[in-house]
């Protein structure tokens, strides 16, 4: 089966508890590794969502003289 088209992917190493591993595997059956990405992705965009502070113009020399 071909793969959709996405956000690029990066292939790591996680290390994740076996009993976690069985709760992911009976209940999302093949493909649980696929769940799991998603749940971390919607986790990295929770923290984006509530820690990201808009960017400030940086201050100029014509700042300074404003100021």
């Amino acid at each position: 089966m071909p793969t959709l088209a996405g956000p690029p992917l990066r292939k790591i190493t996680l290390n994740l508890y076996q009993d976690d591993c069985e709760v992911f595997e009976r209940h999302y059956g093949h493909g649980w590794t696929t769940a799991v990405r998603d749940i971390v992705g919607d986790h990295a965009a929770f923290i984006r969502r509530s820690t990201i502070q808009p960017l400030k113009p940086r201050p100029t020399l014509g700042d300074l003289d404003n100021g």
